[in-house]
Formats: C-alpha cells, structure tokens, sequence
C-alpha cells in the first residue's frame, strides 16, 4: 500500500511539474506572439508620406483645361542600425503582401518603384507592385532607381498611387495650381479618396537571419487639400511587432 502511494505521489509531482513546464512555454509563446523581438539589430527610424495630387493632360482642343487627377503617395521608410556594435549587415529588405484593408471610393490602387532620380523618381514606373515583392538589396550606399539601400541602414521607398479619381475640365480658368485645390474644382471631397493599406517588411541579414513585421498606413495626409505638398513623418513605431522568420 505504502509503495502506491509514493508511486502516485511521484506522478502527481511529476504531472505538477510538467503543466508548469507547458505553462511557462505557452507563456513565453504567447509573450513573443505580442511583443515580438525585444531588440532588433536594425529597426524602423521613422516614415516620411509625401501626398499630393498631381495631373495627366488629356487631349481635348475644345476646352482650356482638362487633366486627369491622380493622388500620390510617395514613401520613404528608414531603417536604423540599433544595435551600434553588431557586426550584421544588411542583406536585403523585401516589401510584399500588400493589402488594401480599406478601398476608396474613387479610384483604382496601384503600387510603383522608383526608377529615376530623386526629381524624377517614378517617371519610369509602370509595373503595378500590388500583387508582387519589391526588394532592396544591401550595398555601400542608398541608390532609389536601382533599389539599393545602405547595408548599414538607410532609405528606401516606394509610390502608392490612386489613379483615375476624376477629370477637371475648364474654359474659364485662366491658371491653375496643380496641388490639393483641384479636388475642390472638380467636386471631389477628400473623403472620397481616402483609403488605407497594409504590407509586410522583411529585413534579411547577412547571417540569413530574418525578421517579419507588417506596416499599417492610412493615406493620404489629412492636409493634402491644404498643402501642395503634404508631409506626414511617423516615429512611433511601438504597435508594429517584429518576429523572426
């Protein structure tokens, strides 16, 4: 009798033992589930938004002014080294998966990279990234046309467009300015060209160490009516979880 019970007793301790064992793991599982990475060898700096509205000519002689109104959405995201004494370097960083969480009334969506130089940057562009990587390999310095960022850190960007949001057409306007006024003109309230996004970014190492997270935008800047130029810089960062991969 006295040998079953300290065999149950071995099991219970055993068994007690074993669901804190699970415990703490599902614990610590669900700890990195949420916080992800407690410190990143590169992390994100901070994200510049650059919206404005531009224009594309149409052909019609018989009126003064007609354009096609596009609203851009230039993008430049910087990656910081945070860990001052690692020896890691970059090895690439991948934008993919990107999602349209919230559509715009008007308007079709489409995703560029740059292709020129900073005053021309996405002159070139034509490929629509919706549905596709874009990827920045790891060189001496940052180069945007050739998608090359700074293995140390550095810039990277990319164009998220809302094309074919409505023409403004005129024969009285002697001039026009070709920023946020022309939704005014042609009726468009700015609510209607409000959407929101989302996609991954993935930054390699050269240890082929990679670490995940996903980035959630709402575009474009509130003050696209007010400003030609509208900038919004964003250096809070703590909701956006980084994991390896």
């Amino acid at each position: 009798m006295k040998v079953n019970e300290k065999n149950l007793f071995k099991k219970c301790i055993f068994l007690a033992f074993l669901v804190i064992i699970i415990t703490i793991v599902f614990s610590i599982v669900i700890k990195y589930n949420v916080e992800g990475e407690a410190s990143l060898p590169y992390s994100l700096e901070k994200i510049l938004i650059v919206s404005r509205i531009d224009t594309k000519n149409n052909e019609d002689p018989s009126n003064l002014w007609n354009v096609s109104l596009i609203e851009n959405n230039n993008i430049f995201v910087y990656i910081n080294k945070s860990e001052k004494d690692s020896k890691e370097t970059i090895k690439e960083i991948k934008l993919n998966n990107f999602h349209i969480t919230k559509s715009p009334k008007l308007g079709q969506i489409s995703i560029y990279r740059p292709t020129g130089d900073l005053n021309n940057l996405y002159e070139y562009s034509e490929q629509n990234y919706l549905n596709s990587d874009i990827t920045y390999t790891g060189a001496a310095i940052d180069t945007l046309k050739t998608l090359e960022i700074g293995n140390e850190g550095g810039m990277l960007g990319f164009r998220v467009a809302l094309e074919n949001i409505g023409n403004y057409v005129s024969n009285t306007d002697e001039e026009i300015a070709y920023n946020g006024s022309l939704l005014t003109k042609a009726n468009i309230p700015d609510t209607d060209i409000k959407f929101s996004i989302s996609f991954d970014i993935l930054i390699t190492l050269n240890s082929n160490i990679t670490f995940k997270g996903t980035l959630n935008m709402d575009l474009p800047n509130d003050d696209i009516i007010t400003n030609p130029d509208s900038y919004l810089e964003i250096t809070d960062f703590d909701d956006i979880v980084f994991k390896r991969i």
